[in-house]
């Protein structure tokens, strides 16, 4: 099995895309290839899924290269701008299915097991058309993987699909910029806030506060969640104890503005900006490389679409002590977050095997202890000793001074490129 071993990605990719990246004229999201200054289809490896996600594959399909061509093309959650750019429907290859664009982790892997099952695809954004029976049904050749921020819902020993961890993000509620909300909730007052009814009143570590929707009046913290299917939504429940059947009626996912009514987009804070004291789930990760926009379009030539409208990360309270989401004066992730999670890469197990590409980009040989296969965990930025997972904003399941694989969160080891602990159907 051909492999990309940490020196080779490092070394030799990266260089011959550096140049590259230099002369692209504008920076972009979905397979853009700086060299063509054009978005691309035909990429050995697609996929789809978590927003979370999303811009980190992008500066990953903008590296990681196998005999002098590009591997991934990762297709946006969020829709994409620029000329050439694809809309709510997606052609991965010449004459592929066309594919309502996946938004989130759940519809991501939902497209994945429509390419194993020979079946349609309907989402949100319509329903599979056209492909190689004529009729919408996806195969192998249209999707290979799936972007996941979180982790599957049930599992088994010798599951269809693997969930592959790729790095380490965190969580925490954002708020608006001049939002009355308080700082250092902790989990059991952001538990109780999504569980209250709307118009309650709840007392919490900070005081006594009144939990509502955008329409109830005195509401003092107006809880939110992103779209159904998030990934960041099914962890952010699961860590505060809660599932979909136990949220309250204060608790949505829709809000409006200039009278539309709008699903809440994970990482997005356009719902913040819109409804005074709301708070929402963000991904510390996001939020970084949202704040690093120009510098990764320079660097990368891909768009990272700063989408937080003046969003602000909450500190939360651990005992009696403050926890900021970031660290340094150039914020990185403080991966002892406590709201701390994997991020994966969902594959069909089976492929791993048929597929060298895709295992040389996204799975480790346990038997060879002393390296770390997967291009995708130690590429760098071109010409720098950066890794292109940190300059995302994530954290490395790779200890990057022992080379030690594997982060324990919540008493769980998560490897970077494990394929076989985390398995389901």
């Amino acid at each position: 099995m051909s492999k990309f071993t940490k020196w080779g990605v490092g070394a030799t990719a990266l260089l011959a895309t550096g140049s590259l990246l230099l002369g692209a004229s504008a920076a972009q999201a979905d397979p853009w290839d700086a060299d063509l200054e054009s978005y691309t289809q035909n990429r050995p490896l697609n996929g789809t899924g978590s927003d979370t996600t999303q811009d980190l594959n992008n500066g990953l399909a903008a590296v990681v290269r196998s005999g002098g061509q590009l591997v991934l093309g990762s297709w946006d959650a969020t829709l994409p701008t620029g000329s050439g750019a694809q809309g709510t429907t997606i052609v991965t290859h010449s004459g592929g299915t066309t594919i309502p664009r996946p938004n989130g982790s759940g519809q991501g892997v939902a497209a994945l097991k429509a390419t194993v099952a020979g079946t349609t695809l309907t989402n949100a954004r319509g329903t599979s058309t056209g492909g190689a029976t004529a009729d919408g049904r996806l195969d192998r050749t249209d999707l290979q993987f799936a972007r996941s921020s979180s982790g599957p819902s049930s599992f088994a020993a010798s599951g269809t699909y693997s969930y592959v961890p790729l790095a380490v993000d965190a969580v925490t509620y954002a708020k608006g910029a001049s939002s009355a909300v308080p700082d250092g909730l902790t989990v059991a007052d952001l538990t109780q806030i999504y569980q209250a009814s709307a118009g309650q009143t709840v007392s919490l570590s900070v005081g006594s506060r009144v939990i509502g929707t955008a329409s109830t009046s005195g509401a003092q913290i107006v809880p939110l969640l992103p779209q159904s299917g998030s990934g960041t939504r099914s962890f952010f429940l699961s860590k505060l104890g809660l599932t979909e059947a136990s949220l309250g009626s204060a608790v949505a996912w829709t809000y409006t503005a200039g009278g539309v009514t709008t699903d809440v987009q994970e990482h997005d804070g356009a719902a913040l900006a819109a409804v005074s004291n709301a708070i929402v789930p963000f991904s510390i990760a996001q939020w970084i490389a949202q704040s690093n926009a120009a510098s990764l379009a320079a660097n990368y030539g891909v768009s990272v679409l700063d989408r937080r409208h003046g969003a602000v990360l909450a500190p939360v309270t651990v005992g009696s002590t403050l926890v900021q989401p970031t660290t340094g004066t150039t914020p990185v992730l403080n991966t002892a977050f406590p709201l701390t999670r994997p991020v994966f890469t969902v594959v069909e197990h089976a492929a791993i095997a048929s597929n060298s590409t895709l295992s040389a980009t996204f799975i480790d040989d346990p038997a060879t202890a002393d390296v770390v296969e997967g291009a995708v965990y130690t590429a760098k930025r071109s010409a720098t000793a950066q890794f292109v997972i940190e300059d995302f904003g994530f954290g490395s399941l790779i200890n990057r001074d022992t080379d030690v694989n594997g982060v324990t969160i919540q008493g769980v080891t998560y490897k970077a490129g494990d394929a076989e602990s985390i398995r389901t159907n």
